[in-house]
């Protein structure tokens, strides 16, 4: 079995309950935005999760799950509530299911505005030197892990996820394209908190002046399929106008 489990259980369609859950720092940036925009922050993230639903939905040969319905011994696609798969990547893991192999990961790709300049010097680095290695081998939702005793902190986190391949070398196995995109939002936690925990007006606008273009770009050639999705979000941001 090959499981696709969506690790968030926000119910962003109610904001009342969104925010009894929020960590501390966000309702103030939630009230900013919703001062700001005309679609208020937990309708816009139900939107993006929305996109990403219709994704996974055309995603072949897996099963979306919650942990506890997930069996030992699947093969566990972890994944947040706005990002994306290529809708083979279940048969592409599939056909190199191997019992020498308990991880799987590719190269992460992502639909991004840099959070940081320090963040804007990285991606340059890695367009000009496409050697430099990747601050964590796993990402958001460019692994897979057979779900075992003890393995649900590193399908959650993927920091931990990384320190575990990195210290298991011998039973991951690297795929060779791109199965999987991260789509950082404006609206992400962690767009919202760069370069630092608080966020003025004059920085939320500043975000937003650059996002608004960001999904009219074409995808590359071997992230074609995630074009429907591209276009999805690219008219979210344009139905996002300010007040």
């Amino acid at each position: 079995m090959i499981a696709i489990w969506v690790r968030s259980t926000v119910d962003w369609s109610d904001e009342q309950v969104f925010l009894a859950q929020a960590p501390a720092d966000l309702p103030p940036k939630v009230e900013l935005w919703n001062e700001t925009f005309t679609i208020p922050f937990h309708l816009f993230r139900l939107r993006v999760r929305q996109i990403a639903e219709g994704n996974l939905a055309r995603v072949e040969g897996a099963v979306c799950a919650a942990w506890e319905e997930i069996p030992g011994g699947a093969l566990v696609l972890p994944v947040d509530d706005d990002d994306w798969f290529a809708p083979d990547v279940a048969v592409e893991l599939g056909r190199l299911l191997d019992p020498a192999f308990a991880g799987y990961y590719w190269t992460a790709s992502w639909v991004e505005v840099p959070t940081r300049l320090g963040h804007n010097v990285y991606l340059w680095r890695r367009r000009l030197l496409p050697w430099t290695p990747p601050k964590w081998q796993c990402s958001t939702n460019n692994y897979a892990l057979l779900k075992g005793d003890g393995t649900e902190p590193f399908l959650a986190n993927h920091v931990q996820a990384s320190g575990w391949f990195g210290a298991h070398p011998q039973k991951v196995l690297k795929v060779d394209r791109p199965l999987s995109l991260t789509n950082r939002t404006l609206a992400s936690r962690t767009t919202l908190r760069a370069p630092r925990p608080s966020l003025s007006r004059r920085e939320l606008l500043g975000k937003y002046r650059r996002y608004r273009t960001l999904y009219d770009r074409p995808p590359r050639p071997e992230l074609a399929w995630s074009r429907p999705y591209l276009e999805q979000m690219a008219e979210l941001m344009r139905e996002l106008e300010l007040r």
